[in-house]
């Protein structure tokens, strides 16, 4: 209980959210490991059969890869992201620099963030009014996507917050996510040196441009394809529902006729490889590769690859926040963290935000992550 009471006296005392985020780390360095959770990897396409086969005890992904178990009886939420990170940020919009400075890229890029923003708009009102028309489109376009039933669709839209816009909280956290990686020995003071970065906050302040989001409020729709002959190359994750707002912008039967992307002159195609089982599938086999111009990923492993491997991308704008869960098989006994000791839990790979949250429950607890062998 004692412990308890400090960690709600740390939250409530944080102004932002990365203060939320430092102390839960504190509190877990500070505190004795009493027990080795062990982690895999697996997309989280198979983490549902993984589960109910007994491969593993437990896993951790983003929607609809959570409710799909918790609405199909494999699975119980131990804990939901919102929990273990309020409103922290997830998936984001990078662009590749070569296209940025390519041919008219700075203005195609604005013009994709502007169907981005106006896709956002049109979710928040669908989501707004769930009786209504666009309620029913926005939950059958994310069925198409995702490969999921109405029912899974509508309880993982209720846990995943959409928005575009990038504050300070939003650049604060990106920088914790930075310094957790170097702590973890994920990656190293030296090589943020090495990439021309003097300090995480000058590596953030440099790798999350704005500027193309501020100037895609002032575009207007065009009348012709800009770009008939280069379609952008999109990139973006497996069913992943954080990053729904670009498959409205995508989708013409719920506007008339004429896509998002359309109305703004564009012509947007899937990058070869898309979609991608993770975010750093989709730097190391996309972007590293020059496949993909503009790509749907987490904030994570965009920071991590460009970290270790020199992969070149910049975040233009916010996609979500939250929407990740902690689930273990339905009637398994787990019923708290520490029940996951010596158990196997799944991730989508180290530099994701889904692992950067696993480890932040399991040091709060004093517990310990480590690989299995």
């Amino acid at each position: 209980m004692e412990k308890k009471l400090i960690i709600i006296a740390v939250v409530i005392a944080a102004i932002v959210v990365v203060g939320g985020i430092s102390a839960a780390l504190l509190l877990g360095k500070e505190s004795k490991t009493t027990g080795t959770v062990k982690y895999i990897t697996i997309a989280p396409k198979d983490m549902k059969a993984a589960l109910a086969g007994g491969t593993i005890d437990a896993y951790i992904a983003w929607e609809p890869y959570v409710s799909d178990s918790v609405v199909g009886n494999v699975g119980d939420v131990l804990e939901w992201s919102d929990q273990i990170m309020p409103n922290h940020p997830c998936c984001v919009v990078a662009v590749s620099p070569d296209f940025l400075n390519g041919p008219n890229g700075v203005n195609l890029t604005e013009r994709f963030l502007k169907a981005h923003i106006e896709a956002n708009k049109w979710m928040a009102d669908a989501l707004a009014h769930p009786s209504g028309a666009n309620y029913t489109a926005l939950v059958n376009m994310a069925v198409q996507f995702t490969s999921r039933n109405a029912t899974v669709v509508k309880a993982a839209l209720e846990h995943v917050k959409y928005g575009y816009e990038m504050n300070q909280d939003f650049r604060n956290a990106l920088k914790q996510f930075t310094d957790m990686y170097i702590d973890a020995n994920m990656t190293t003071a030296a090589k943020l040196q090495d990439r021309g970065y003097s300090s995480t906050t000058d590596f953030i302040s440099k790798y999350v441009n704005g500027s193309l989001l501020d100037a895609a409020r002032s575009v207007t729709p065009s009348s012709t394809i800009l770009n008939p002959s280069n379609p952008i190359r999109l990139g973006y994750l497996l069913g992943d529902l954080h990053q729904l707002a670009q498959v409205v912008a995508q989708n013409t039967t719920a506007f008339g006729g004429t896509s998002m992307f359309q109305k703004y002159g564009l012509l947007v195609t899937n990058a070869t490889g898309a979609p991608f089982a993770s975010g750093g599938t989709e730097m190391s086999l996309g972007f590293a590769a020059g496949a993909v111009d503009i790509g749907y990923l987490g904030a994570p492993p965009a920071i991590l690859n460009h970290m270790n491997s020199g992969v070149k991308a910049l975040i233009i704008a916010q996609a979500n926040s939250e929407g990740s869960g902690l689930v273990v098989k339905a009637n398994s006994g787990i019923h708290n963290l520490e029940d996951l000791v010596n158990k196997t839990v799944a991730t989508p790979g180290e530099s994701s935000i889904q692992f950067l949250l696993l480890r932040i429950a399991l040091d709060r607890e004093g517990l310990d992550l480590k690989i299995k062998t």
